[in-house]
């Protein structure tokens, strides 16, 4: 009988992992010519981060938005500025934008809004975001067009 009991709460006590192991998936992937890196939310949360706190076409009112820099992403797989991106959605919605975008400005790859992190539903968990608060003439349409939500993919083009 305790070595049934053993069994049982080890089994129960392995189970307890497995959430963690599920949290442990790809949800970003940077590809350029030479290789692709595949990113966890865990990683992305690691990161430096940097806030923003701006609006945009997608949100109501004005919205504290903080992630890694795109830029810094970007530099450690020597991505030049010349280079173009796409971005790629969950829905598979594409994006075409210059790499020059994130050198000029601080881009992030939003994973919180207003201190919570951001479920599918809501936009996340990674939201490529743009200062445009701060920088007046990004405060476009062409610059809406390129906060894609739920990113998955980034392609070096």
């Amino acid at each position: 009988m305790l070595h049934f009991l053993k069994v049982i709460f080890f089994t129960i006590e392995s189970l307890a992992v497995l959430p963690a192991l599920a949290t442990a998936q790809t949800v970003l992937t940077v590809k350029t010519n030479e290789k692709a890196v595949h990113f966890t939310l865990e990683e992305l949360m690691a990161m430096r981060h940097f806030k923003v706190s701006t609006t945009n076409n997608f949100v109501n009112e004005a919205s504290l938005f903080e992630g890694p820099l795109l830029r810094g992403i970007l530099q450690n797989l020597n991505v030049a500025p010349s280079a173009n991106l796409e971005f790629l959605s969950l829905n598979n919605f594409s994006t075409n934008v210059p790499a020059i975008d994130a050198f000029e400005y601080d881009v992030i790859l939003a994973l919180y809004r207003d201190g919570k992190a951001m479920p599918v539903r809501e936009k996340g968990p990674v939201w490529i975001i743009y200062p445009m608060d701060d920088n007046p003439q990004i405060q476009n349409e062409i610059y809406n067009d390129r906060l894609v939500w739920q990113l998955r993919e980034i392609n070096v083009q």
